[in-house]
């Protein structure tokens, strides 16, 4: 049996992810997002994209914009951030009682 050694994900890609994902519920595009904040539309992409890094002196404008902290924004998601592998299930589920 071989140990995978769990995904990790840097601190840029959660803070990237919680961006993405907190704006999208609240129903910012990239292009309002970024007017909001006054970001040009090349640099919000880039962040969204993750060709670039958030900048430690943007997550307090971008945490306010959100209604969340810069913790909440640097804290990875309870349910992680969706790119590890599920569990396999048994192709025989039986209902617990």
């Amino acid at each position: 049996m071989t140990l995978v050694p769990p995904t990790t994900h840097s601190t840029a890609d959660i803070v990237a992810s919680n961006i993405r994902a907190e704006a999208a519920r609240l129903g910012y595009t990239q292009v309002e997002f970024g007017r909001a904040l006054g970001i040009s539309q090349n640099q919000i992409t880039r962040r969204w994209k993750g060709v670039i890094n958030w900048q430690l002196d943007e997550l307090d404008d971008v945490a306010a914009l959100l209604g969340l902290t810069v913790t909440d924004l640097i804290t990875p998601p309870r349910g992680g951030l969706g790119y590890e592998k599920l569990p396999r299930l048994d192709s025989n589920q039986q209902p617990a009682d």
